[in-house]
């Protein structure tokens, strides 16, 4: 795997980000963002987008944790995609929801992708739910772009 770095938390700010180098171009990558099929093959077991658009709905499932839904809330091809979700399965409650912010910059042959995810102040009304999506998506976040990248350069995970 190329050159990443693990996941930080901002308490202050409730949020997450990682940032990863992948030996692919910026096309691949944004597909893999983007397109349900790829998406499956790295974060979760499957993926539903209505389309790729603001305000399109879908959602991401997990074997045994069920289906967290989704709405997008940023396109911008091929640089930047992101969208609401919540940290549980159900309805989404906007209000609730995180916002995921990739971002993909080109560097030679291969993608600079950071990801941010914001607004662990509204999952709880309590600091302990607050800091426990924190640290809970930190990990996820550590994990599934592992599983990307290793995905996109064609490596075993």
């Amino acid at each position: 795997m190329t050159n990443t770095h693990a996941a930080v938390i901002d308490a202050d700010r409730y949020t997450v980000s990682r940032t990863v180098v992948v030996n692919a171009p910026g096309e691949k990558v944004w597909q893999a963002l983007t397109d349900p099929a790829h998406i499956a093959r790295w974060f979760g077991q499957t993926a539903r987008i209505d389309s790729l658009e603001v305000g399109a709905r879908g959602s991401f499932g997990w074997d045994g944790h069920g289906e967290f839904p989704l709405e997008v809330t940023e396109v911008d091809e091929p640089t930047t995609f992101a969208y609401r979700w919540q940290n549980r399965p159900g309805d989404l409650e906007f209000d609730r929801a995180t916002e995921v912010r990739f971002t993909l910059v080109a560097e030679g042959e291969s993608t600079v992708l950071t990801v941010v995810e914001t607004g662990f102040d509204r999952i709880g009304d309590d600091e302990e739910t607050r800091l426990g999506g924190l640290e809970s998506n930190r990990q996820g976040w550590n994990s599934e772009l592992d599983e990307l990248v290793a995905y996109l350069e064609g490596v075993a995970a």
